[in-house]
């Protein structure tokens, strides 16, 4: 391990990990997709989510592989750099730590819109911008003092936001027992929102970016991948079926959850289900921030970026990284030229997993491993080919935002090499 790994301080065991992947998959989507999948699938909706758990189980077993062969963070910018060199690393975490911050901008800006339902001057002009200040300084102080405060809170989180979803699908399937027949829907209805689906999944690089803060990551980060995946999957699970077999499927609410709510439980269960999706978007900014603002610590650490950002404060955080972070969610979040950048986020991850996927048998060589085992190779081939496909429903437009990024990394990455501080290169 470098010096700057051995600085960070080792605050989050396996509960921590989880509750950061648990929040980074559950965000804003799953209060959207219970009526999409309805329409497009009926009552196959709920086991086309499960259908989308157990493929996505095969990446989860990959980045767990990845896992146990470092202890340090950054995730797939790390198992790409390692495996294949700086450069390619280095762009996969320049595209991982964009996508993100658009994204976490995006989030707050979501946030902002679903407060202003209950306090409505938060939905315009300076009342907005305060609030979107606010919500991304305080995430960002959060985890400058200390990645154990940030998890501590996701902890708190993770509990109210998963309690009413839990409690809402319980009460739907009490107060409707009848399930409706399910019927097999045509291929180009499943395929024309799988990967809707399959995004609901996306996040398990959240346990690994992180990983130089985390105690015995070897052996936490595999079995908190695995958890998460098993509690979100059932989650999801539960509340498309109930929704799928309750009067309110296929009534074209914009706020399905809610207007399940609403029917069982009146207007203290809308009210509740709304409080949930304010909760939920918080937890996933948090989680976001926690691990993306580690990414320009782990390119610092390999000195393919300026060592400012990778300045470990007297909290022992990567404070420069979080700060600078914070600092470029808010500019997007301010200005709303992001709105595009946030639709090719989700393309960057799946780029990124690919990459990491691809690392994994050079990874295990370098360890003094066979390249795959039998199970390994298998759920490698099924991850592969699920991110390809995934990746090419993007639109040019996005595959132009990604071209542009990688561009950009691509001039930063030069100028870095040739700076009089630049590491010389080693054999990877």
């Amino acid at each position: 391990m470098t010096e700057h790994s051995q600085e960070y301080r080792r605050d989050v065991g396996t509960v921590g990990v989880v509750f950061l992947v648990v929040n980074g998959l559950i965000g804003s989507g799953i209060f959207a997709l219970p009526e999409v999948l309805h329409r497009a699938v009926g009552t196959f909706a709920p086991w086309l989510m499960l259908l989308g758990a157990m493929l996505m189980a095969s990446v989860f077993f990959c980045f767990a592989s990845l896992a146990r062969l470092t202890d340090r963070s950054g995730g797939p910018q790390r198992f790409v750099t390692d495996a294949f060199g700086r450069f390619p690393g280095f762009q996969v975490g320049w595209l991982f730590y964009f996508g993100r911050m658009v994204a976490h901008a995006a989030n707050v800006t979501v946030l902002v819109s679903y407060a202003a339902a209950f306090w409505p001057v938060l939905g315009v002009g300076l009342a907005r911008s305060c609030a979107i200040v606010v919500i991304i300084g305080v995430v960002t102080v959060l985890n400058v003092v200390g990645m154990k405060r940030a998890v501590s809170v996701l902890g708190a989180l993770t509990l109210f936001k998963l309690a009413p979803l839990v409690l809402l699908a319980g009460l739907v399937l009490v107060a409707n027992p009848s399930m409706e027949p399910v019927a097999l829907p045509q291929f180009t209805a499943v395929q024309g929102v799988a990967l809707a689906a399959l995004y609901a999944f996306i996040g398990c690089e959240n346990a690994t970016i992180a990983a130089g803060e985390t105690k015995n990551p070897i052996r936490s980060v595999p079995r908190a991948l695995l958890i998460s995946l098993a509690i979100v999957g059932m989650v999801y699970f539960g509340l498309q079926f109930a929704y799928s077999n309750s009067p309110v499927a296929g009534t074209g609410s914009e706020t399905p959850l809610a207007a399940l709510a609403g029917h069982y439980a009146g207007d203290v269960g809308a009210l509740l289900i709304g409080a949930t999706v304010i909760v939920s978007v918080l937890g996933n900014s948090v989680a976001g921030h926690t691990v993306a603002s580690r990414i320009t610590a782990a390119l610092s650490e390999d000195r393919l970026i300026p060592q400012w950002f990778g300045h470990v404060s007297r909290w022992r955080t990567p404070a420069n990284s979080i700060v600078f972070f914070g600092l470029g969610a808010l500019l997007f979040a301010l200005t709303g030229t992001f709105v595009a950048l946030a639709i090719s986020a989700t393309l960057a991850r799946l780029l990124g997993y690919i990459a990491s996927i691809g690392a994994l048998p050079r990874l295990r060589i370098l360890a003094g491993l066979e390249a795959f085992t039998l199970r390994l190779g298998a759920a490698a081939g099924v991850a592969l080919s699920l991110c390809i496909w995934a990746a090419f429903q993007s639109s040019r437009e996005q595959w132009t935002l990604i071209a542009a990024f990688l561009s950009a990394g691509t001039v930063l990455f030069f100028i870095a090499r040739y700076s009089p501080t630049a590491a010389p290169d080693v054999e990877t």
